[in-house]
């Protein structure tokens, strides 16, 4: 089936995960996923605004913006472009919901859980 399986909401500076969808995934490929998901995070400031690291059957599809980046693992057949609307969507809400500031002063890992993902 293909689907979102995790979404995610980290700062661009230092990959300090904001927030986060609860995962019910424990095979190992989404196991793997999640740590290829987590070492991307901290480096997102060397990367483009948007991008795809494709899998055999996973993929992460990421878009930054400012202080904050929205990452998703999706099943690869997922379509991109739905991925990618999924990312836009969850970035201007997380933007309208939270300043600079407060994203700027987090000092906590998903410092911002109360967000629904």
């Amino acid at each position: 089936m293909s689907m979102i399986l995790f979404a995610c909401v980290v700062r661009v500076r230092d990959g300090l995960p904001l927030s986060a969808s609860t995962d019910f995934h424990f095979n190992q490929d989404f196991l793997e996923c999640r740590k290829r998901l987590k070492a991307l995070s901290s480096i997102l400031a060397q990367y483009p605004s948007r991008g795809t690291a494709k899998g055999r059957d996973l993929s992460i599809h990421f878009l930054s913006s400012g202080d904050i980046a929205c990452m998703a693992i999706c099943s690869s057949s997922y379509s991109t472009i739905m991925a990618f609307c999924f990312l836009e969507e969850l970035q201007w809400e997380f933007a309208a919901s939270y300043d600079t500031t407060s994203i700027g002063l987090a000092s906590r890992p998903y410092a911002f859980l109360e967000f629904g993902l």
